[in-house]
């Protein structure tokens, strides 16, 4: 073989050495990518990411688009090293069913398959929960004290929600628990610099969701109040209304009834004694006797008599609740009105000497004269006197229905309050004197003073002060109504309530002397102990004691129900 064959011979065999590598260095298209992973329940217009994975059979970069089951399919994604994870984003416009896949290709632009399909369910874009309802709470507060807050929250799809609460401090509380939608949550909060601030809440879903903030409740938070000496929360029933006027035993202990159904016994440090539970709310002001026997109404239509060491002793069932409060006679018997429309005469020992006044008594708390005469108001509209017995005297009709309880003064003269926005004086007799007309219904008694200057309030909201012939000497405004009765110290200051939340001190003159805020509209009527502190309830379910600066009065009626023992009785009765 020559040389020129030779040299032929060996570039054809280096020839078929390349083709042989190159053949076996021959690319794969890219692997057909995983099921796509991503949610399987969308919602319009939400955008959400998918994602999968790819392996190239070469070890090549590979890239990655998504078919998206709605006519479109994602642009490329960039080159990824083989096995890693591809993620895109998609959302879609239209609610229906769609299957998503993915495809890859490799550097040499050979394309793989497509995946198998997820199938995803794309519903209308899940609505937010409604705003929650305008916190419920106090509107005023004092500087560092707790207050509660509550709020509602429903959803449209009635799925379970959250709340919080945006204290206008720029603080916001921590989402609640999740509750069923509708369901009240409650959380407390304290403000330490006095301002006025506006309390939001907002809900959200499980899903995070939230809803709009909602509408704005304003308290104001004022600064610690040197009158006050303590305050005992004695009703727990937020926002129910709290009307019983504490009384004072021989023992110089407190009682007073309260809406949760109790009647409490504290000590005038304000801690508590003891706390008989009745079977429903207590609007009654206890009478205490002679003997410390505390007498008290209840809406589960008895009478109760309970020892001053919380002991039961006897109850007495009338056919309906009992709001008025009981008095007691010099002999020791108890009258009182039930709203089954009777006046009950009961003995010390609990059992009935008479009732009289058939379908007419209620609400108004009767009185008892110096000769034993029962004074007392009706639904009818009537002021009755009725004699020790039982036997009818006499009766004055109003124009309206008798919430007041009668006042007596020394001379006889019976003054009481009707609906029809009078207050009457009536002579012994039961002739009328002269009456007085305000602007609203007169629900609370009037207080005679010491120089015979009658005070009462109105619906209207104003405190007036009556000459003993009727004639107005002044009237003070406040900014709510008032049914309070007045509460008149040895010093000629006059005490009385407001529906505003405040209590009130004025000067003879009808000049203020102060004002003190409370967290809830003032219904019953103070009190004025013995050590000259003055004591009353308010709706915000607290019991006060305030600095006072005189004992009380020394009048014929200077305070609900006469005396501190709030026995309804004028002092000389026999």
């Amino acid at each position: 073989m020559n040389r020129s064959h030779v040299r032929l011979l060996a570039v054809l065999s280096a020839a078929l050495a390349l083709v042989t590598v190159f053949s076996c260095r021959r690319n794969h298209p890219a692997g057909i990518p995983t099921v796509p992973v991503g949610p399987d329940s969308c919602f319009t217009d939400t955008t959400y990411t998918f994602a999968t994975i790819v392996a190239d059979p070469d070890g090549d970069s590979v890239a990655v688009r998504f078919d998206w089951g709605d006519s479109t399919t994602s642009s490329w994604s960039g080159f990824v090293a083989s096995g890693d994870t591809v993620a895109l984003p998609h959302s879609w416009p239209d609610t229906g069913t769609y299957e998503v896949r993915a495809q890859a290709r490799d550097k040499e632009l050979q394309e793989s398959d497509w995946s198998t399909a997820l199938t995803v369910r794309v519903v209308v874009a899940r609505p937010t929960p409604y705003a929650p309802s305008e916190p419920d709470g106090p509107d005023k507060g004092g500087q560092d004290s707790t207050y509660t807050f509550a709020a509602v929250a429903f959803h449209p799809e009635s799925m379970d929600v959250s709340i919080r609460f945006a204290w206008g401090d720029g603080d916001t509380s921590d989402w609640s628990a999740f509750v069923a939608s509708g369901e009240s949550v409650a959380m407390d909060h304290r403000w330490t610099v006095p301002d006025t601030y506006a309390v939001t809440a907002q809900a959200k879903d499980s899903g995070d969701a939230r809803s709009p903030w909602s509408v704005p409740h304003n308290i104001r938070i004022r600064m610690p109040d040197t009158l006050l000496l303590w305050r005992v929360k004695l009703n727990a029933i937020e926002g129910r209304s709290f009307y019983s006027s504490p009384a004072f035993g021989q023992d110089g202990h407190i009682y007073v009834g309260s809406p949760d159904g109790a009647l409490y016994s504290l000590r005038t440090n304000g801690t508590l004694r003891w706390r008989y539970v009745t079977g429903n709310m207590i609007r009654s002001s206890p009478a205490i006797a002679a003997d410390g026997t505390v007498y008290v109404g209840s809406y589960d239509d008895l009478l109760y008599a309970i020892n001053s060491d919380s002991t039961y002793r006897w109850s007495y069932s009338t056919n309906g609740s009992i709001q008025s409060s009981p008095a007691i006679g010099a002999n020791g018997t108890v009258y009182l009105a039930s709203l089954d429309r009777w006046l009950y005469a009961l003995s010390p020992f609990g059992s009935l000497a008479w009732k009289a006044l058939a379908n007419r008594a209620g609400h108004s708390c009767p009185a008892v004269g110096a000769d034993g005469t029962i004074y007392v108001g009706t639904a009818d509209g009537c002021i009755c006197a009725e004699s020790t017995n039982g036997a009818f005297k006499w009766e004055y009709k109003t124009n309206g229905t008798i919430h007041s309880s009668p006042s007596l003064d020394a001379d006889g003269t019976i003054y009481c309050g009707s609906d029809d926005g009078h207050l009457y004086a009536l002579n012994p007799n039961g002739s009328l004197k002269w009456k007085f007309p305000t602007d609203s219904v007169v629900l609370g008694a009037a207080s005679i003073a010491p120089d015979g200057t009658i005070y009462f309030g109105s619906g209207d909201g104003n405190l007036y002060a009556l000459n003993p012939d009727g004639s107005l000497k002044w009237r003070y405004r406040t900014g709510g109504g008032v049914e309070s009765s007045p509460a008149i110290a040895a010093d000629g200051t006059v005490y009385f309530g407001s529906a505003d939340g405040s209590v009130y001190a004025v000067n003879t003159s009808g000049s203020a002397r102060w004002q003190f805020e409370a967290d809830g509209a003032i219904q019953s009527s103070p009190t004025i102990g013995p050590d000259g502190k003055v004591y009353f309830t308010s709706k915000d379910g607290y019991l006060y004691a305030l600095k006072g600066t005189s004992p009380l009065a020394s009048s014929a009626w200077p305070k609900f129900h006469h005396d501190l023992q709030n026995t309804g009785r004028a002092s000389s009765a026999r």
